[in-house]
Protein backbone atom coordinates (compact mmCIF):
# COMPACT_ATOMS: atom_id res chain seq x y z
CA UNK A 1 0.00 0.00 0.00
CA UNK A 2 1.29 3.40 -0.91
CA UNK A 3 1.90 6.16 1.62
CA UNK A 4 -0.28 8.71 -0.16
CA UNK A 5 -3.28 6.31 0.18
CA UNK A 6 -2.88 6.24 3.96
CA UNK A 7 -2.42 10.00 4.13
CA UNK A 8 -5.49 10.52 1.93
CA UNK A 9 -7.63 8.24 4.17
CA UNK A 10 -6.45 10.02 7.32
CA UNK A 11 -7.12 13.46 5.82
CA UNK A 12 -10.60 12.36 4.70
CA UNK A 13 -11.33 10.99 8.18
CA UNK A 14 -10.20 14.25 9.75
CA UNK A 15 -12.31 16.32 7.34
CA UNK A 16 -15.39 14.16 8.00
CA UNK A 17 -14.84 14.49 11.73
CA UNK A 18 -14.54 18.29 11.57
CA UNK A 19 -17.51 18.57 9.21
CA UNK A 20 -19.68 16.40 11.46
CA UNK A 21 -18.57 18.23 14.60
CA UNK A 22 -19.53 21.71 13.41
CA UNK A 23 -22.64 20.92 11.38
CA UNK A 24 -24.47 18.64 13.80
CA UNK A 25 -28.06 19.43 14.69
CA UNK A 26 -29.03 20.04 18.30
CA UNK A 27 -30.91 17.06 19.68
CA UNK A 28 -32.34 16.18 23.05
CA UNK A 29 -30.03 14.74 25.68
CA UNK A 30 -32.60 12.85 27.71
CA UNK A 31 -33.62 9.25 27.23
CA UNK A 32 -37.14 9.72 28.55
CA UNK A 33 -37.43 12.66 30.91
CA UNK A 34 -40.93 13.83 31.73
CA UNK A 35 -41.35 17.48 32.58
CA UNK A 36 -44.63 18.35 34.32
CA UNK A 37 -45.93 21.91 34.47
CA UNK A 38 -49.01 22.64 36.57
CA UNK A 39 -50.94 25.78 35.70
CA UNK A 40 -54.05 27.08 37.46
CA UNK A 41 -56.52 29.15 35.46
CA UNK A 42 -58.98 31.50 37.13
CA UNK A 43 -62.36 31.17 35.49
CA UNK A 44 -64.74 34.04 36.10
CA UNK A 45 -68.33 32.99 35.68
CA UNK A 46 -71.33 35.22 35.14
CA UNK A 47 -74.04 35.29 37.79
CA UNK A 48 -75.28 31.71 37.81
CA UNK A 49 -78.88 30.65 38.23
CA UNK A 50 -79.77 28.05 40.85
CA UNK A 51 -80.60 24.58 39.66
CA UNK A 52 -82.56 23.60 42.72
CA UNK A 53 -84.02 25.59 45.65
CA UNK A 54 -85.22 24.07 48.93
CA UNK A 55 -86.97 25.72 51.87
CA UNK A 56 -85.12 24.54 54.97
CA UNK A 57 -87.20 26.25 57.64
CA UNK A 58 -89.13 29.40 58.46
CA UNK A 59 -87.99 31.68 61.24
CA UNK A 60 -90.15 34.35 62.87
CA UNK A 61 -88.70 37.82 62.47
CA UNK A 62 -89.85 40.82 64.50
CA UNK A 63 -91.15 43.52 62.15
CA UNK A 64 -92.19 46.93 63.60
CA UNK A 65 -95.42 48.48 62.31
CA UNK A 66 -96.12 52.14 62.97
CA UNK A 67 -99.77 53.16 63.11
CA UNK A 68 -100.81 56.82 63.24
CA UNK A 69 -104.18 57.45 64.93
CA UNK A 70 -105.44 61.00 65.52
CA UNK A 71 -101.94 62.50 65.76
CA UNK A 72 -100.43 59.74 67.85
CA UNK A 73 -98.00 57.18 66.43
CA UNK A 74 -98.31 53.75 67.89
CA UNK A 75 -95.58 51.16 67.39
CA UNK A 76 -97.04 47.68 67.10
CA UNK A 77 -94.48 44.87 66.50
CA UNK A 78 -95.64 41.78 64.65
CA UNK A 79 -93.85 38.53 63.78
CA UNK A 80 -93.44 37.74 60.10
CA UNK A 81 -92.36 34.24 59.00
CA UNK A 82 -89.12 34.42 56.99
CA UNK A 83 -88.17 31.52 54.69
CA UNK A 84 -84.62 30.23 55.01
CA UNK A 85 -83.69 28.47 51.78
CA UNK A 86 -80.81 26.55 50.32
CA UNK A 87 -79.90 27.08 46.65
CA UNK A 88 -77.78 24.69 44.63
CA UNK A 89 -75.60 25.91 41.76
CA UNK A 90 -74.15 23.33 39.40
CA UNK A 91 -71.97 23.41 36.25
CA UNK A 92 -69.22 21.19 34.88
CA UNK A 93 -66.55 23.14 36.78
CA UNK A 94 -68.13 23.63 40.21
CA UNK A 95 -70.92 22.57 42.54
CA UNK A 96 -71.97 25.17 45.14
CA UNK A 97 -74.66 25.42 47.82
CA UNK A 98 -75.72 28.70 49.41
CA UNK A 99 -78.03 28.85 52.43
CA UNK A 100 -79.69 31.67 54.30
CA UNK A 101 -82.41 34.27 54.07
CA UNK A 102 -82.92 35.19 50.38
CA UNK A 103 -79.55 33.75 49.35
CA UNK A 104 -77.93 34.42 46.01
CA UNK A 105 -74.53 33.69 44.65
CA UNK A 106 -72.98 36.93 43.45
CA UNK A 107 -69.88 35.49 41.80
CA UNK A 108 -67.70 32.44 41.94
CA UNK A 109 -64.05 31.89 41.08
CA UNK A 110 -63.01 28.42 40.04
CA UNK A 111 -59.33 27.57 39.90
CA UNK A 112 -59.11 24.91 37.25
CA UNK A 113 -56.00 22.77 37.28
CA UNK A 114 -54.27 22.23 33.94
CA UNK A 115 -51.34 19.83 33.67
CA UNK A 116 -48.93 19.96 30.73
CA UNK A 117 -46.63 16.95 30.38
CA UNK A 118 -43.64 17.28 28.06
CA UNK A 119 -41.65 14.18 27.24
CA UNK A 120 -38.12 14.54 25.87
CA UNK A 121 -36.49 11.60 24.12
CA UNK A 122 -32.72 11.29 23.87
CA UNK A 123 -30.95 10.20 20.72
CA UNK A 124 -29.21 6.87 21.21
CA UNK A 125 -25.42 6.74 21.49
CA UNK A 126 -24.96 3.23 20.12
CA UNK A 127 -26.35 2.01 16.85
CA UNK A 128 -26.16 -0.68 14.20
CA UNK A 129 -26.91 -0.14 10.54
CA UNK A 130 -25.95 -0.69 6.93
CA UNK A 131 -22.64 0.95 6.23
CA UNK A 132 -21.02 1.92 2.95
CA UNK A 133 -17.65 3.49 2.48
CA UNK A 134 -14.09 3.12 1.43
CA UNK A 135 -11.75 1.04 3.53
CA UNK A 136 -8.46 -0.78 3.74
CA UNK A 137 -8.57 -4.52 3.01
CA UNK A 138 -6.19 -7.33 1.98
CA UNK A 139 -5.60 -5.81 -1.42
CA UNK A 140 -5.32 -2.17 -0.34
CA UNK A 141 -7.99 0.52 -0.49
CA UNK A 142 -11.34 -0.57 -1.88
CA UNK A 143 -15.03 0.35 -1.55
CA UNK A 144 -17.21 -1.83 0.67
CA UNK A 145 -20.82 -2.25 1.81
CA UNK A 146 -21.67 -4.07 5.02
CA UNK A 147 -23.23 -4.03 8.45
CA UNK A 148 -21.50 -1.79 10.93
CA UNK A 149 -21.89 -0.32 14.38
CA UNK A 150 -21.25 3.15 15.66
CA UNK A 151 -20.92 5.13 18.89
CA UNK A 152 -21.99 8.75 18.94
CA UNK A 153 -19.39 10.87 20.77
CA UNK A 154 -21.28 14.22 20.84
Amino acid sequence: MKAWHVILVLVLCLLCFVFGRYTKKVRGEFVCKTDTFVHRDTIRDSIPYPVYETVIQTAPELFPVYITLEGDTVREPIFVPIRITQKEYLTDDYHAWVSGYNPSLDSIDVFQKTVYITEKVKARRWGIGITAGYGIGKHGLSPYVGIGGYYKIW
